[in-house]
């Protein structure tokens, strides 16, 4: 485990861009099918999965620097709440009540239940995410990560239940939902090992990155995880400036504003709905990062 003083004063810029992408891709996966119903693209990776590897890295740093599970908790709840709520009010306004409804179901059920009508589809992962914070509270109350092996033993069995998962033949969601917890352990561990794997320099976790979404979503879910949580803390920063952090705004706003533009207003030429997504979705985002997520971020 790295030294809480040497951690607290690092910062992985390259994370901001990689969770920008994450959600780009998710917005693309959802708006493609929209313009053309024959197509069903799955991503380069699968976006889900890699969050949550992301989560298991900075969520662990997070804890390690928090002192106690009272500020952990505190932190993680002004980080997700905020604009969780803002995404129901926003909801409302561009739909109905009934999608607010939905929505909330979405998200406090992960997914498990289906709501009949629109819903904001992405929120589902959110409950599974809050419970892996859970997850590693408790294991950081009983000494697991003082402790790698343990780590990379529920990395191991969390994988073989995946691997049973999918080759049973259940549904693509459930498959899914199998892949988080190997994720998340994944991010752990890169967590816990960085110290060694920052001596392996920055452009290397780019080209493996690169190389993982070439091969595409048919390459292993924790080979996508190590790859995305590997370049955004070792890689090399791309980026001349530091840019807002605008992903999580991206990837919980996209759905209310496309089915509004879809659904409410008709849209369906594939220039006029990109043109009016970008131009509604970007100025949202930055509007909720620095009038909301940041001023409550700020409270920690």
């Amino acid at each position: 485990m790295p030294q809480k003083n040497s951690i607290a004063l690092i910062r992985y810029p390259s994370f901001d861009l990689v969770r920008l992408l994450l959600a780009l891709e998710v917005v693309v996966a959802h708006t493609w099918p929209t313009i053309d119903p024959s197509v069903g693209w799955p991503g380069f990776i699968m976006a889900v999965p890699a969050f949550l590897a992301v989560s298991g890295f900075l969520v662990l740093k997070s804890y390690a620097t928090s002192g106690s599970w009272v500020i952990f908790t505190k932190k993680r709840a002004l980080r997700i709440f905020p604009a969780l709520f803002t995404s129901f009010v926003l909801g409302f306004l561009l739909i109905d009540w009934a999608f607010v409804e939905a929505s909330f179901i979405n998200w406090i059920s992960g997914g498990l239940y289906g709501f009949p009508g629109l819903a904001n589809a992405p929120l589902w992962s959110l409950a599974w995410e809050e419970l892996a914070y859970v997850c590693l509270a408790l294991l950081w109350t009983i000494g697991a990560y003082k402790k790698p092996l343990f780590i990379w033993a529920l990395l191991a069995v969390s994988s073989a239940i995946s691997a049973y998962v999918v080759h049973s033949g259940f549904s693509p969601r459930t498959q899914v939902i199998s892949f988080l917890a190997p994720a998340f352990f994944v991010g752990n561990l890169t967590y816990i090992y960085s110290t060694t794997l920052l001596k392996l320099g920055n452009i290397l976790p780019w080209l493996f990155f690169i190389g993982i979404c070439a091969w595409g979503t048919s390459s292993h879910p924790v080979l996508q995880a190590f790859a995305t949580v590997w370049a955004g803390m070792a890689g090399r920063q791309l980026l001349p400036v530091r840019i807002p952090d605008i992903s999580y705004g991206i990837y919980i706003y996209h759905m209310p504003v496309l089915l509004y533009l879809t659904v409410v207003c008709g849209v369906t030429s594939p220039v006029t709905l990109i043109t009016l997504m970008v131009a509604t979705l970007v100025p949202l985002c930055l509007a909720s990062w620095y009038l909301i997520e940041k001023p409550f971020l700020r409270l920690k």
